[in-house]
């Protein structure tokens, strides 16, 4: 029996569409687990230490901030937000509230809405926006970021 080129083709597509239907929803302890790890992340700034902050990432994080290229490694999101001989940067508020957390097998996300409050060389700075964040389970049943992103909503909204 021959099987043509597009037979083999439209069987691979098949089966690998098929097959992610098998993947399981996270179970409520994983995306509690996982959303303690976002709520980890607002309470590190809070710290205002960049090692309690960065503890909450993979080892090479995606960051995508509002109107910014992507920052790719622990290094350039330690630079973005701490960087060196730049006056300290206090967070004095850092609320989240969550619009979705869902996943399956070891990744998930978590959606939502922040508001942020700050010191900076001698003012004060509110800001408020939307994020989603992925999470990636560990192989210790960690839950790390793994990528980041958010934007900023506009005063009035």
């Amino acid at each position: 029996m021959t099987i043509t080129k597009s037979s083999f083709l439209i069987a691979v597509i098949g089966f690998a569409s098929f097959s992610n239907a098998f993947a399981e929803d996270l179970d409520h302890a994983d995306l509690e687990r996982m959303r303690e790890t976002a709520r980890s992340y607002a309470d590190a700034w809070l710290t205002n230490d960049a090692d309690t902050v960065m503890a909450t990432f993979v080892d090479e994080p995606v960051l995508s901030p509002s109107g910014l290229a992507y920052l790719e490694g622990q290094n350039a999101a330690r630079e973005f937000w701490f960087p060196a001989g730049a006056p300290p940067t206090r967070v004095t508020n850092f609320e989240l509230t969550e619009i979705e957390a869902s996943g399956s097998g070891n990744l998930g996300y978590v959606r939502g809405t922040f508001r942020l409050g700050f010191e900076y060389d001698g003012s004060s700075y509110e800001n408020r926006g939307k994020s989603v964040t992925i999470l990636r389970k560990t192989p210790h049943g960690l839950w790390r970021i793994t990528h980041h992103i958010w934007d900023d909503l506009p005063e009035d909204d």
